[in-house]
């Protein structure tokens, strides 16, 4: 008797499917440094509601996760949605771009190809309705927050999603380092003038820093968050500079340094053991900085990717 091959379906997912969903998007997300566990209530929290929380700022306005069976079992999954990311928001709301939050491809090799055909299928109708010409995926303002601390992007050795990505079309926008810094005691601080103050926002675990000329010209900024693994009883805290940022006609006079050293200096004093940046390779002058200041690259590349869709 010949052997039936169980043959694949795709179709968005349904309240039932999350736990599944959950369950198959973590084993898949944990494989990248910085990178938390994801539990039903983080699934629901940071993929399906309506407007998921991001580390940076995005205004959504659609999205789908289609998820692929095989014989009643999950084996593949991807997130998408219609929008504005961190770098289009000065588009306007009627011309929203697509996006891909995450992929999940089957660990056979031979169901790879056939599931991916199927997810991207169910992509490309997807964003024709929404009136979407252009697609990222992986950008860093749409990650999960438990994804690599909330950047988001493409690990560099998730090869088969690298494969099937630039199969699809898909080209390498941003390459991105992941750096790290082990903190133990703190490190001088001075400011560069004593016209400069800086004014602090948010709380402890998420904290923005504003840089003022003479109390009113805004100068510079910084952000910098504590992750505390909630699922993993071997994750230690650590911290993350999310962002950091001076005026153009204020750089070159240290300020950028007293920022970075104050971001430093916090995260030593709350205990944490390292902070950790994610940063695109375009940030010349900041990954000096960092080198400057004890960071160390990790064996690691994440990637942004980019798509026109043909009409």
């Amino acid at each position: 008797m010949i052997p039936i091959k169980p043959a694949l379906s795709t179709r968005p997912l349904r309240q039932v499917d999350h736990e599944a969903a959950a369950h198959l998007v973590s084993q898949q997300m944990f494989r990248a440094p910085y990178s938390q566990r994801l539990d039903l209530q983080r699934f629901e929290r940071e993929v399906t509601s309506p407007d998921p929380p991001t580390v940076h700022s995005v205004r959504w306005q659609r999205h789908l996760q289609i998820g692929a069976w095989r014989a009643g079992e999950l084996v593949g999954f991807i997130d998408l949605a219609a929008g504005l990311d961190s770098d289009s928001h000065s588009v306007p709301d009627y011309q929203p771009i697509g996006l891909i939050r995450f992929l999940v491809l089957p660990e056979r090799q031979d169901l790879v190809n056939e599931v991916s055909a199927l997810l991207f299928e169910r992509a490309g109708q997807f964003w024709k309705a929404a009136g979407v010409g252009y697609v990222k995926a992986f950008h860093i303002s749409t990650g999960y927050p438990t994804f690599q601390a909330g950047s988001g992007v493409l690990p560099g050795d998730w090869d088969d999603h690298v494969r099937v990505l630039t199969t699809e079309g898909f080209r390498f926008q941003s390459r991105h380092y992941c750096l790290r810094r082990r903190l133990d005691t703190p490190i001088e601080e001075s400011v560069p003038s004593a016209d400069l103050s800086v004014a602090f926002r948010g709380t402890r675990a998420d904290r923005t820093y504003e840089v003022y000329f003479r109390r009113t010209e805004w100068v510079g900024r910084a952000r910098s968050r504590v992750v505390i693994p909630e699922f993993d009883d071997d994750g230690d805290p650590f911290a993350t500079l999310t962002h950091i940022e001076v005026e153009r006609h204020w750089r070159r006079q240290n300020i950028g340094r007293w920022l970075l050293r104050r971001v430093i200096n916090d995260a030593t004093t709350q205990g944490m053991p390292e902070i950790v940046i994610h940063v695109s390779h375009d940030y010349g002058a900041a990954l000096n900085l960092f080198a400057e200041h004890g960071f160390e690259e990790l064996d690691y590349r994440g990637y942004t990717l980019d798509q026109t869709l043909s009409e």
